[in-house]
């Protein structure tokens, strides 16, 4: 028996002077059952220089992912009434 799931895939980098310090992805389920959230430093130099911008960027990020949960989930709510 086949069994799939859907989910939305989000992928975004963190660029410092055109060149990508950080990368981060997030993977939620439109079920609202389970979200895989990482991120990855792609430049230890330029993520070090430039600590308080790439951490602008993976809160901004962050927030992107909370409002896609949080809109899924009241998607799952109101359906469920």
């Amino acid at each position: 028996m086949l069994k799939t799931t859907k989910s939305i895939t989000l992928a975004g980098n963190s660029f410092i002077n055109d060149k990508p310090a950080v990368y981060m992805s997030a993977n939620v389920s439109t079920k609202g059952e389970a979200t895989s959230h990482s991120m990855s430093i792609q430049n230890k130099t330029l993520y070090d220089e430039n600590k308080e911008e790439c951490r602008d960027d993976i809160r901004a990020f962050d927030q992107m992912v909370y409002d896609i949960e949080d809109g899924l989930q009241a998607e799952v709510t109101s359906n469920e009434d």
